[in-house]
């Protein structure tokens, strides 16, 4: 009996050193002197690195940066050459401001048909949120005005001001504009910001010019704003003498406002 228990036991030992090699992993290789070995990281810590890395990136592709340069500049001929080569004529920059508004601000014609011809939306606002069609309307720019219009800007859109097109021609007086407006079909009882309506703020600011232009264009003479008042209570209210008397001298109702004033 002893006997067989030892030859057991000696057979395991023979055993063991073979099957603990036959387990163990094998080792990795060394590298060569001077040989790199990409070294995968762990799937936990890249799921939270990704984001990190991807935060480093530039905010702003160059391209979009560029073009936006130089339609800022106005420099026509680097804003053909950008839009060739694929630069985005509706990317937005890191401010938010994009190729066409700061085409237009800058009342550069050319660059806002190149533009516009490449794709770029003709409602893309501006950093600050105002409109092309408003900053063009601002800014007197007639040829842009028609521009804008033929590629379809909404002639109702309104600026984060509250402003139409209409209500930026009549603040910054430029009548031929306002005109041109017209001809598009707005909507001419929309109020800005303030509740005033475009005849409404030409009587409050005393744009005669406009006030024609509007009543021309069919403009109703006693069309209540928000608060329900008229051109002719706004007029008064702000003691704009010559817009009263053109206003009285073309109709408008002598008991268009309320009977109690704030």
């Amino acid at each position: 009996m002893l006997q067989r228990l030892t030859a057991m036991l000696l057979l395991g030992l023979a055993t063991l050193p073979a099957l603990a090699f036959d387990d163990a992993p094998a080792l990795p290789e060394r590298p060569l002197p001077g040989e790199l070995r990409p070294r995968p990281l762990p799937h936990h810590f890249s799921a939270i690195a990704g984001p990190a890395w991807a935060a480093e990136a530039p905010a702003t592709p160059a391209p979009t940066t560029e073009i936006i340069a130089a339609a800022r500049a106005g420099d026509s001929a680097a804003v053909r050459r950008l839009l060739a080569a694929g630069s985005p004529p509706n990317t937005a920059d890191a401010d938010g401001e994009r190729p066409l508004p700061v085409a237009v601000a800058g009342a550069h014609v050319e660059s806002v048909r190149l533009l516009l011809q490449a794709g770029a939306r003709p409602d893309a606002r501006g950093a600050a949120g105002r409109l092309p069609l408003g900053l063009a309307a601002a800014g007197g720019q007639l040829s842009i005005v028609r521009q804008l219009l033929a590629a379809g800007a909404n002639i109702d859109g309104r600026s984060a001001n509250g402003a139409t097109a209409l209500h930026e021609a009549v603040r910054f007086d430029h009548p031929d504009v306002l005109a041109e407006l017209l001809r598009a079909g707005p909507r001419p009882e929309l109020s800005d910001r303030e509740g005033l309506h475009p005849l409404a703020l030409a009587a409050a600011l005393g744009r005669v010019r406009c006030l024609e232009v509007l009543l021309d264009g069919g403009v109703a003479i006693d069309l209540p704003d928000r608060a329900g008042l008229t051109a002719l209570y706004w007029a008064r209210r702000y003691d704009r003498q010559l817009a009263e008397a053109r206003l009285l001298a073309r109709g408008a109702g002598r008991e268009a406002w309320p009977l109690v004033l704030d």
